[in-house]
């Protein structure tokens, strides 16, 4: 792996500096192989990718990073082809519905950066040949298949089944307020700390009858919550070790409960109670393993795909126009992304680089 790295590595800082041309109007930032143009618009993308990436860059690595995906763009379309494979007419509706959508929030900002919404649906297109690619060579039927049961042992280390629900217990007051009460009013509000404590331990109390056997955890839902219905149904979902829609503190206890355990924790200020049961990762009552398999699949492959790519890129050369990369990085700097809608959520904010 280290020399694949070290080849492109040594690729991209080789790269000849030529003056900016133009084709088909628009600015060529790299040529391929001598005859294969790529303009600003996917460059862009890809140095927006870096600049507001998880780590800081410097200039001359964001169009380094921009370079090598562009290498890669050309690499993967270009062996997806050499397959003989075509997109389905679903995968490219789905495309099409995704770009639509993601475009209404983000449209304005990649526009005003010099990214139109054709070239938003190549890269999406983009995205899903690769991943095309990655299931022809890891999955089942693949040409260098992963064993089914590394996948299922990775899936059962990496993440939990849970049934959980919460509830709130009191309101916090933050130290700055507590300051102007008055004297009653601290007083009423440590014996609403004190019962908040009181209902803390009586919903332990719950989990211990869970944990005996004398309530499921749909009774248990009903005796802390006072609500009664036959309907009621505590569903499970899956937590990951990375998940990040739960804290880490939350992540952490349910990790550390064995299966069948139920127990409770409470956020940072004490003001919500979760009461929690760790269920049976692997039972076909949930059947998680299926709807989780294909993202274990890419997450374990992952290391042996980079490679993958990384010795297809080997086969291209390329120059790079460094003014009109210089320009591009210049106009992803310039552009205000707070003032669009939708630019501070998980789009823009979910670059993992580096």
């Amino acid at each position: 792996m280290k020399r694949l790295v070290a080849l492109i590595t040594a690729l991209i800082l080789c790269l000849v500096m030529l003056p900016s041309c133009t084709v088909g109007g628009n600015r060529s930032v790299i040529t391929i192989n001598e005859d294969t143009k790529l303009d600003t618009e996917l460059f862009t993308y890809f140095l927006n990718e870096a600049y507001y990436g998880s780590r800081e860059m410097s200039d001359s690595e964001c169009i380094e990073y921009a370079t090598s995906e562009c290498l890669k763009y050309a690499a993967v379309n270009t062996q997806f082809a050499k397959t003989g494979r075509t997109l389905t007419l679903d995968e490219k509706a789905d495309i099409s519905t995704e770009v639509n959508a993601l475009w209404r929030y983000y449209g304005d900002y990649l526009e005003e950066i010099g990214v139109s919404k054709d070239t938003y649906f190549k890269i999406k297109q983009y995205e899903v040949c690769k991943e095309n690619l990655r299931f022809s060579l890891y999955d089942t039927n693949g040409t260098t298949p992963i064993n089914e049961d590394y996948i299922k042992q990775y899936f059962a280390s990496g993440y939990v089944g849970i049934k959980y629900f919460y509830q709130e217990i009191y309101d916090v007051i933050p130290d700055s307020q507590l300051e102007k009460m008055s004297a009653d009013e601290k007083t009423a509000y440590a014996a609403k700390k004190q019962a908040a404590r009181d209902r803390y331990n009586q919903i332990s109390s719950i989990a211990n009858y869970v944990n005996s056997g004398v309530y499921n955890m749909d009774e248990a839902f009903m005796a802390v919550t006072g609500q009664v219905s036959a309907d009621i149904s505590v569903s499970a979902t899956v937590v990951g070790r990375n998940d990040t829609a739960f804290s880490p503190e939350f992540i952490e206890a349910v990790f550390r409960q064995s299966v069948g355990s139920a127990f409770i924790i409470t956020n940072p200020d004490n003001s919500y109670i979760y009461f929690i049961e760790r269920v049976d990762l692997l039972s076909d009552e949930y059947n998680f393993y299926s709807q989780y398999r294909d993202k274990c699949l890419t997450e374990v492959s992952e290391s042996y795909f980079i490679n993958e790519i990384n010795s297809w890129v080997q086969a291209y050369s390329a120059v790079r126009h460094l003014s009109v990369a210089e320009r591009c990085l210049k106009k992803v700097r310039s552009v205000d992304r707070s003032k669009y809608t939708g630019t501070d959520d998980y789009v823009f904010n979910s670059f993992q680089v580096g």
